[in-house]
């Protein structure tokens, strides 16, 4: 993988770890209370074995793009408390508690936030009601958009959406450092386990792929100019 690739693979995989580390795993039998759904949504890479780093890269930003909802999946396990058009998730350890909630709109649609306080067993930060993330969704859960901040701070750190439309799901992820859009991949899934992954320095396109149903792929790279730099499959 090319320098710039890795450095992008890298900030896009940071601002996702950062977000499926806010909430932690919860061992409770108790039976959740799934009104409204938790905001989850899974993208798949191409469906192959081959050991080529551009197939192998491809699955790596799809599980950048699926961290970005895994700090929402502890919660499955957990009951919410309904307070009229609203539903709380708690969750704590000791000090340490992670409040997710999520509100329901008068067109339908929910907005949600996690908040944080106390001091985190896991590496002892503290927090004093930081608000990590905030994001709205539509009723049926085929829409979504997250506003993700840098820890203990207002300061936006990642910005992730997803769209349905014809069966198909495209997910934009994009890292801000500090403050402006230094990269952004863009997953596509089709019905038919096609896909397409596109992944910018900035607001340039330095990578493209697109795999088939069978896994099988093309790749091609680009200079900060646009020109392409090389083209290749996989299989």
């Amino acid at each position: 993988m090319e320098l710039h690739h890795a450095k992008i693979l890298c900030l896009l995989l940071s601002a996702a770890v950062l977000v499926a580390g806010c909430s932690k795993n919860e061992s409770s039998p108790t039976e959740p209370t799934q009104t409204p759904t938790l905001p989850l949504v899974t993208f798949r890479g191409p469906n192959t074995s081959s050991t080529d780093m551009h197939a192998q890269m491809a699955n790596s930003y799809v599980q950048a793009m699926n961290a970005c909802t895994a700090a929402f999946t502890p919660f499955e396990s957990l009951p919410a408390t309904r307070n009229g058009n609203t539903w709380t998730w708690d969750y704590s350890e000791g000090t340490f508690s992670v409040k997710f909630t999520g509100t329901l709109q008068a067109n339908g649609s929910y907005q949600w936030s996690m908040v944080l306080n106390g001091r985190d067993p896991s590496d002892s930060t503290m927090y004093n009601n930081w608000t990590a993330l905030i994001g709205t969704t539509s009723g049926d859960g085929r829409n979504g958009s997250w506003d993700i901040y840098e820890i203990n701070t207002t300061n936006l750190v990642a910005t992730y959406d997803w769209t349905t439309s014809n069966n198909v799901l495209t997910g934009t992820l994009t890292a801000f450092s500090p403050g402006m859009a230094a990269a952004r991949m863009i997953v596509v899934n089709n019905p038919d386990r096609s896909g397409e992954l596109k992944e910018y320095d900035g607001t340039v396109l330095v990578y493209h792929s697109v795999w088939q149903a069978n896994g099988s792929g093309q790749w091609w790279t680009y200079d900060q100019n646009g020109m392409q730099t090389g083209t290749g499959t996989w299989t």
